[in-house]
C-alpha cells in the first residue's frame, strides 16, 4: 500500500493576478482544474489514501473536492509550513503506509505513477526523486547523479552542470519523514538525507511536464496541450457556435459557450458559459468561465479571468486580466499589462507593462 500527499497550500505569488482569487491548484488546464489531473492520476495508479495539504484559499479547494465527490483527506495548515513541514505534520497525525508519494499541486505531468513505484521498490532506497531533463535548468533545482543515485542538488544554478531538474515528485519511506527539520524539501530535507548518506534514487522522466509558476508558463502549457490533444479542434455539444464563425484549429470551446457570426477563433481555449459577440478576433488566448466579449473586440496572446466583461471594440494584446474585470467600449490595453481583479477600465492604457491596481 502507498499513501499520497498532494501539496496545495502555497500563495502562488508569481501567478498573480490569476492566483489572487483562485488557488493555483484550481487553475484550469484545458478547462479542467490542475488538481483534478493529479487526483485522477493517483486514482488510476490505485492509490486510495490521499492527503491534501491546504492553507491559502483552502475553502475553495474544499468546496471543489466536495462538489467532485473526491475521496481525499484534507489537512489544513494553521501556519506556513513550506513544502516539507506538511509531510512531518501528516506523518505524525496519521498512520501512513510505509511508502509515501509526495507531489506538488502546481505541476502538470503525465507520469506513470505505477512505473515510478516499481522503480522505487526495485532500487530499494529510502527515497526516490523524479528528475526531468529540461532545456533551461537555471530556474530549478538541478540534480547531480551517479548512475541512478542522487549525490547533490543545486538550487537555481547560474551555470548548471546538468539539465536534469527536480520535478517535484518524490517517494519517501515513512520512517525518514521524522528527520524533517526545516520548511523546504529541496533546501533542507534532501541535503540532510544526503549528508546522512541516505540512499536516494533518481527516476528519470522525459514526458510532458510543466511547472505552472508564472503566467507565461500557464498559457504555454495550455496551448501546448491544446495542439497535442485537439489538433483538429473541439466543440462541446452544449456550445452554440454560429455557422459563420471562422474556426482555425487548434481550439477548445467548452460547454455553454455562445459565439456569434463572423468571429474568428484560433489556437485558443474558450471556457464554460462564455459569450462572444459578432466579429470578435481571438488568437492564442485563454478565456476562463463566464466571460463576456462584445462585438468587434480583439484579443491576442492574453488570459482573461472568470466573469470578465469586455465592451465593443476593445483591443487586448498580451494582457492578463484578473477575475471580474470590466473594460468599457473602445478601450485599448497595450502589451504586458496586468489588471487586478474587480477593476473597471474606462480609458485606454497606452504604456507597456502597466499594472492596474
Amino acid at each position: 500500500m502507498v499513501s499520497a500527499i498532494v501539496l496545495a497550500g502555497g500563495y502562488a505569488t508569481r501567478l498573480r493576478p490569476l492566483s489572487l482569487t483562485k488557488p493555483k491548484a484550481l487553475l484550469p488546464i484545458l478547462d479542467k482544474p490542475l488538481l483534478d489531473y493529479i487526483l485522477d492520476s493517483l486514482e488510476i495508479a490505485g492509490i486510495n489514501e490521499v492527503y491534501l495539504s491546504l492553507r491559502v484559499m483552502a475553502d475553495k479547494i474544499l468546496s471543489h473536492i466536495e462538489g467532485e465527490n473526491r475521496k481525499v483527506i484534507p489537512v489544513i495548515e494553521k501556519e506556513r509550513l513550506g513544502d516539507a513541514g506538511p509531510l512531518k505534520l501528516i506523518s505524525q497525525r496519521y498512520n501512513l503506509s510505509d511508502d509515501v508519494l509526495v507531489i506538488y499541486g502546481d505541476i502538470y505531468n503525465e507520469l506513470d505513477i505505477k512505473s515510478l513505484l516499481r522503480f522505487h521498490e526495485k532500487e530499494g532506497c529510502d527515497a526516490t526523486i523524479v528528475g526531468k531533463p529540461v532545456e533551461d535548468p537555471r530556474r530549478y533545482g538541478v540534480l547531480i547523479t551517479e548512475g541512478e543515485r542522487l549525490v547533490q542538488i543545486i538550487e537555481k544554478p547560474k551555470n548548471p552542470v546538468s539539465n536534469l531538474i527536480n520535478a517535484g515528485i518524490y517517494v519517501f519511506k515513512k520512517k525518514i519523514l521524522e528527520k524533517i527539520d526545516g520548511q523546504s524539501i529541496a533546501k533542507n530535507f534532501l541535503p540532510k538525507l544526503l549528508s546522512d548518506n541516505t540512499c536516494i534514487a533518481v527516476y528519470k522522466y522525459d514526458g510532458l511536464w510543466m511547472d505552472i509558476g508564472v503566467p507565461s508558463d500557464y498559457i504555454r502549457i495550455n496551448l501546448q496541450l491544446l495542439s497535442l490533444k485537439y489538433p483538429k479542434g473541439y466543440i462541446n455539444e452544449e456550445a452554440k457556435v454560429s455557422e459563420k464563425v471562422n474556426l482555425i484549429p487548434p481550439y477548445y470551446i467548452s460547454s455553454g459557450v455562445n459565439i456569434s457570426e463572423d468571429s474568428f477563433i484560433f489556437n485558443s481555449i474558450i471556457g464554460k458559459n462564455t459569450s462572444i459577440g459578432n466579429g470578435v478576433y481571438i488568437d492564442q488566448s485563454i478565456l476562463m468561465e463566464d466571460v463576456k466579449v462584445d462585438s468587434f473586440s480583439y484579443i491576442r496572446d492574453s488570459i482573461l479571468g472568470d466573469k470578465d466583461n469586455l465592451g465593443k471594440w476593445v483591443r487586448l494584446d498580451s494582457v492578463i486580466l484578473g477575475d471580474e474585470v470590466v473594460i468599457y467600449d473602445g478601450v485599448f490595453v497595450n502589451r504586458d499589462t496586468i489588471i487586478l481583479p474587480y477593476k473597471e477600465v474606462n480609458e485606454s492604457v497606452y504604456d507597456k507593462g502597466k499594472i492596474i491596481l
